[in-house]
């Protein structure tokens, strides 16, 4: 759910091409795809961490309300690279998996 919302409003595929071109890599190539779609993950991967962790930790009756943002901080900072590495990789398995049903139905 949170990547559909922030997918409506944040442009953040048009920042993956910008910051590809930044690199002046050619459209289509390998290098481009990989170098593209890590700000998608990074923002996608960002949200969703500091979302999630904060229902995790805020709504838990269990940590104490003293310690409930140093115990958010350390779980987002523990969490934020294993989550992205994830999130990239998977990012490259939905773009293909979603471009194989677009021609499915396209034709």
């Amino acid at each position: 759910m949170i990547v559909f919302v922030f997918s409506l409003f944040i442009p953040y595929n048009a920042w993956g091409d910008w910051f590809a071109g930044l690199f002046h890599l050619k459209e289509g190539s390998l290098a481009f795809k990989l170098v593209q779609g890590i700000i998608p993950s990074v923002v996608l991967n960002s949200s969703n961490t500091f979302i999630c962790t904060a229902a995790s930790i805020f709504y838990n009756e269990a940590i104490p309300k003293a310690a409930r943002v140093s115990v958010y901080l350390d779980g987002c900072k523990k969490a934020w690279l294993p989550c992205f590495v994830v999130s990239y990789i998977a990012s490259f398995a939905a773009v293909w998996l979603g471009s194989k049903v677009a021609e499915k139905y396209a034709k």
